[in-house]
């Protein structure tokens, strides 16, 4: 598993310097945000003890998510910034994104690692994906705790994006609000 670990991290490293390459469009920077999260993810879910050692799901967070939701909610704070509305619908949907991302990522840790969460509910009850695990020959049985800690870590970062989120949630609120009583 070192040599696939080392070959994945190094991967990463490239994905990760091409989402700050500034000659790259946003088409290649959205594509490599997507490659870094899967590689990621394949990480976690093959050898998470290995991941978890180098740190791979706070590399998942800063460098696929945090950077960008911080970058784009600077933009969309800007009043002078003419295409504001445009960033923040970006913003949210980038947001949405996020917790459909780490949603699956439970749900997937969850099933492959046979793990019961009491707010959890299984994957086949949603239509996502079966709780059959496949491929267990090439996944590294984790220790427990490891498992708790991942899926503590998947629910801390849903939470982390609901704050991000708020005030254009309220935004929302009020226009709608706004529209709804003829205010307008």
């Amino acid at each position: 598993f070192f040599f696939f670990f080392f070959f994945l991290s190094r991967q990463a490293e490239v994905l990760k310097a091409d989402m700050t390459d500034s000659k790259l469009g946003p088409a290649e920077v959205w594509t490599s945000r997507q490659a870094l999260q899967d590689l990621y993810q394949k990480m976690l879910v093959t050898d998470l003890e290995y991941a978890l050692d180098k740190k791979v799901e706070q590399d998942l967070w800063n460098h696929a998510f945090k950077n960008q939701i911080t970058t784009l909610q600077g933009q969309a704070k800007n009043r002078a910034n003419p295409n504001r509305s445009e960033v923040q619908a970006n913003l949210s949907l980038f947001l949405e994104a996020a917790s459909g991302f780490y949603t699956q990522l439970l749900q997937e840790l969850c099933t492959v690692f046979n793990v019961d969460l009491p707010c959890r509910v299984k994957s086949s009850q949603l239509g996502i994906i079966s709780n059959k695990q496949t491929h267990t020959s090439a996944i590294v049985k984790p220790q427990s705790s490891s498992c708790s800690y991942i899926c503590q870590h998947c629910l801390v970062h849903l939470g982390d994006i609901v704050p991000y989120n708020s005030p254009l949630l309220v935004g929302r609120l009020q226009v709608t609000s706004i529209v709804h009583s003829g205010s307008w």
